[in-house]
């Protein structure tokens, strides 16, 4: 069975295994618990999880941003979107991604916004899929 809860400090070493699957790179857990204290501490960062069985299968974080024009309504970034390669095609993504939505619509986001690396066109169709549009806007980076 499916569910879906806030990430919590004990679930780091399983996310960490997700984020090395999402980046190809390891991941430091003792940088992961001082950065997730941070996140758990500001109610603006939502870090959920998709359980099936008592394991981690899935993950998402939504940052709600508040903004200053038209109506000042907040909008929210979500990043990090990974989905265990093995509970891939199985709802998981999708379920993830009504959670966060529905928590958009709950803070009164106007919008929520992601990128996706150009490389990634499986998840590409997975969000056009569930409505997000890959041509109205063009991202960019600039890593430091």
């Amino acid at each position: 069975m499916l569910e879906i809860e806030r990430i919590s400090e004990r679930d780091l070493p399983e996310l960490a295994a997700l984020f090395r699957e999402l980046s190809g790179r390891e991941q430091s857990l003792e940088k992961m618990k001082i950065s997730f204290s941070n996140i758990e501490k500001n109610e603006e960062y939502i870090v959920l999880g998709a359980k099936i069985g008592g394991r981690l299968a899935g993950s998402v974080m939504g940052i709600v941003c508040h903004d200053l024009v038209d109506d000042c309504r907040p909008f929210m970034v979500i990043e990090n979107v990974i989905v265990a390669e093995e509970f891939r095609r199985a709802g998981v993504g999708r379920a993830l991604m009504k959670c966060i939505e529905d928590i958009c619509i709950e803070r009164d986001c106007c919008y929520s916004m992601l990128v996706s690396g150009s490389q990634r066109t499986d998840a590409h169709r997975f969000y056009e899929s569930i409505g997000y549009g890959h041509d109205v806007v063009r991202g960019f980076k600039k890593f430091f």
